[in-house]
């Protein structure tokens, strides 16, 4: 192929790059949406299946699981949380990477995921390496005009899941504070971490959480997770749509 067909060819492919790229959302919440809803869709079946009230669907089953369903649904209540604070995670790397923003560009929320491993290196080196070229390779990172963002990582803190979890992930991307957000579910967060803990873990047993609550403590409850978690995603796509978000202004 002659030079000039093969500049024109990559002129296009460059082009169509670039359409796609306009089309498509930076970030696009609706996959971690779709499947939080399903798996809060789940837990209302799980509920139905097992309500004795007079006139529910498990009114006439000849044994009563509802207690051990109301724990159960508290661990899968805080899965559909955790599923959904990673995938949010994920994505926002995913979308710096796809933005093609060298080291050097990104905003220095994003510069601490792409200098991670270095970071970690750091940490396991004697203080004089930091002298002869461990440290250097840090700046080196930073000044990357390539993208070496590992979209795997999760900026977590250690605490579980708990809210200072939730707060530690805005921090870390500049988003929203997450209490005003997530308003009535904010203050169930830890309980609901703790009882999981406690099932999981074999302190506790799904019947003994599930005493905790009735079926419209549960239901009410899984309504505020999905209404309010909803609602903290859209306003993370609000935020993250823009280039602006990755990127240091020059």
């Amino acid at each position: 192929m002659p030079p000039t067909a093969d500049r024109a060819c990559a002129a296009e492919l460059s082009s169509l790059r670039k359409s796609s790229l306009a089309r498509s959302p930076i970030f696009d919440r609706s996959p971690l949406e779709k499947e939080f809803r399903q798996r809060i869709a789940i837990v209302r079946k799980l509920l139905d299946a097992t309500d004795s009230s007079p006139g529910a669907a498990g009114e006439m089953s000849p044994i009563d699981v509802s207690r051990e369903t109301r724990g159960l649904s508290i661990v899968l209540l805080y899965a559909a949380y955790e599923n959904l604070l990673k995938g949010i995670s994920r994505t926002l790397l995913e979308s710096a990477v796809q933005l093609r923003l060298g080291n050097r560009r990104l905003k220095p929320e994003f510069q601490v995921f792409a200098i991670h491993s270095k970071l970690r290196a750091l940490t396991d080196i004697s203080a004089t390496q930091i002298w002869k070229g461990s440290g250097r390779g840090v700046i080196d990172a930073l000044l990357n005009e390539a993208c070496s963002i590992n979209s795997n990582i999760f900026p977590n803190d250690g605490s579980h899941m708990k809210t200072a979890q939730v707060a530690t992930l805005c921090e870390a991307y500049g988003l929203n504070p997450p209490g005003p957000l997530l308003q009535e579910a904010w203050g169930r967060i830890n309980t609901v971490v703790s009882e999981r803990n406690s099932i999981t873990h074999g302190q506790r047993t799904p019947e003994e959480i599930g005493r905790n609550y009735s079926i419209g403590d549960l239901r009410n409850l899984v309504e505020i997770w999905e209404r309010r978690w909803c609602e903290f995603l859209a306003d993370v796509e609000s935020k993250a749509s823009t280039r602006d978000f990755y990127r240091d202004p020059r």
